[in-house]
């Protein structure tokens, strides 16, 4: 076989918790793929093996093929050091090319002694060089840079003086500088404004190699992928779907429907051998005749009897078969129910209204009404100020200048969470902390949410997937009975089918939020909800604004 990524066999988790199970996958070169599945399913996990990164604890995982074949993974979290230079960081990721040119320039020096054989290896690296385009390297890298938000940015700077989303963006332009044959992106567009998604967008579908992605956005899904590989934690394997995202949403539905009448057919069977046996059973006990029957009766009915005992076996017999090859049954996939239709709206005052708060070099003075019951969209590109904004709204961020009103309770949910400080609690009870009552309501609250099973109940927060971590601290704002919800991308990290879920619970919520978020999908729901066309049960009125440069536009 040609190049290509793969899991031979793979077993692979993380103590107790199995992953995968002798699984089986072939990535070709030059495939494009979209990896989707649950929150905490396995979808980095199947990353990082792909990308070596991680060692199966059983079976092999990786790259076979041409040993110059180039492998690139950009994690959710950079790992480079935040010592390093913007610059330093550049330079690291164009290392290789550098290499190249220098060896490239070396042998030019001698090219006029050169033999046959330093003739043929000065022209194969001009040709890797050029395939590379590595005479345009320095102009991707700023073209990059710029349509990621950060043209202006000075490579003096560490890293550690960029935000965590300035960081992410820059790891993704050093990706992309020399981009390797294989790409692997988990989350890519986490920390991205419009501009810089349909930008990587078009990047990664004009690119000739592998392209393997992670994502929760809907839109780069459809566009980008021709190939869907859906993580089922339940069966702790991987599954192919071809015909891009769309024919993965209509085979997977089709896929359940069979799944569903086959096991109600296999169950059927069950009860209907189960009470052949017992219905013939029960006849052979009946056989009261009268005396002048008797003798007649005695010679048929060893005749019945023996044919009634056959019947049984035999149902037996198929009885048994079939409880030898039972349909698993089909698992209750997670659905996000948020009971959050009903909480008082008074009118008479705003939810929320900021009066001329500023915060230096990040928000300009702003107004800002928010009424009761009304659902708020706040779009613009990276540093506009929107999650400044949201942080001071929020209470969270005290502001230079101006005043915040929020008579009502405030939950909010921020983009960026805080690393869990007892890693060791469990789920639980991390969820249940600081909310009163008892654990047995909280437990029951949380299952009818949706968002997590039993099972995960007793999973130390610290061994969360980030995803696992963002419905975590959803769920507790959707069950935090709040008049008003301010929420910063609250699609991230969450699966798409958990999105639509969320937009369809927000829609119907008589209280007020306000949303900051880059999700172009989100954002046409959110459109059509303004239009009147959002669905049955969308409450209140639905107001974008735009805001750019610290301001309300």
């Amino acid at each position: 076989m040609t190049d290509h990524l793969h899991l031979s066999g793979v077993s692979h988790g993380y103590g107790d918790r199995q992953l995968f199970d002798a699984v089986h996958l072939v990535i070709p070169h030059g495939e494009h793929v979209a990896v989707v599945g649950e929150n905490g399913a396995g979808k980095s996990t199947l990353l990082r093996l792909l990308a070596g990164v991680e060692t199966p604890d059983d079976g092999e995982a990786g790259f076979s093929g041409n040993p110059a074949y180039r492998v690139g993974y950009l994690a959710q979290t950079h790992g480079m050091a935040e010592s390093l230079t913007v610059g330093d960081a550049i330079d690291a990721s164009l290392g290789a090319l550098r290499s190249l040119e220098a060896h490239i320039a070396e042998l030019e020096r001698g090219l006029s002694e050169a033999d046959t054989e330093t003739l043929e290896l000065y022209g194969s690296l001009q040709t890797e060089y050029q395939l590379r385009e590595g005479y345009a390297a320095e102009s991707r890298v700023e073209a990059a840079l710029d349509k990621l938000g950060l043209g202006g940015v000075d490579r003096r700077r560490t890293l550690g003086s960029l935000s965590g989303g300035e960081q992410e963006r820059v790891a993704l332009a050093c990706l992309l500088a020399d981009p390797a044959e294989a790409l692997l992106l988990d989350e890519p567009t986490n920390h991205l404004d419009a501009t810089g998604t349909a930008w990587l967008e078009s990047r990664l579908v004009a690119h000739r190699g592998t392209v393997v992605v992670v994502s929760h956005d809907r839109v780069l899904l459809k566009k980008v992928a021709s190939t869907i590989i859906e993580v089922d934690a339940d069966r702790r394997s991987v599954n192919r779907y071809g015909n891009g995202y769309d024919g993965y949403l209509r085979e997977k539905a089709a896929e359940r429907a069979r799944w569903v009448q086959q096991y109600e057919g296999w169950v059927d069977a069950i009860a209907a051998e189960r009470l052949q046996a017992a219905t013939v059973a029960d006849r052979m006990g009946y056989g009261r005749r009268r005396d002048k029957d008797k003798m007649a009766f005695s010679f048929k009915s060893g005749t019945w009897q023996r044919a009634a005992a056959s019947k049984v076996r035999n149902a037996q017999e198929r009885l048994r078969r079939l409880e030898e090859n039972p349909v698993d049954r089909p698992p209750v996939p997670l659905k996000l129910a948020a009971p959050l239709g009903s909480v008082a709206v008074d009118v008479s005052e705003p939810a929320l209204e900021a009066r001329g708060v500023s915060v230096p070099g990040r928000l300009q003075p702003t107004d800002l009404r928010v009424e009761a019951g009304q659902k708020v969209l706040i779009t613009g590109p990276n540093g506009a100020g929107k999650s400044t904004l949201l942080s001071v709204l929020a209470g969270v961020l005290e502001p230079a200048s101006g005043s915040v009103a929020a008579p009502g309770r405030v939950g909010y949910l921020q983009q960026e969470l805080d690393v869990p400080s007892r890693p060791e609690l469990r789920l639980l009870p991390a969820f249940a902390a600081g909310l009163g009552g008892t654990i047995d309501d909280h437990a029951e609250d949380l299952l009818r949410l949706g968002l997590f099973r039993p099972a995960e109940f007793h999973v130390p927060v610290g061994g969360l997937s980030a995803g696992q971590q963002r419905r975590l601290a959803l769920a507790r704002i959707l069950l935090g009975g709040y008049d008003t919800m301010i929420v910063d991308e609250p699609t991230n990290h969450l699966a798409p089918v958990l999105v639509e879920q969320l937009e369809a619970a927000l829609a119907t919520f008589s209280g007020t939020v306000v949303i900051v978020s880059h999700d172009r999908a989100l954002g046409e729901w959110f459109d059509r909800c303004a239009a009147g066309a959002g669905g049955a049960g969308a409450a209140g009125t639905w107001v974008r604004y735009g805001m750019r440069d610290g301001g309300l536009l």
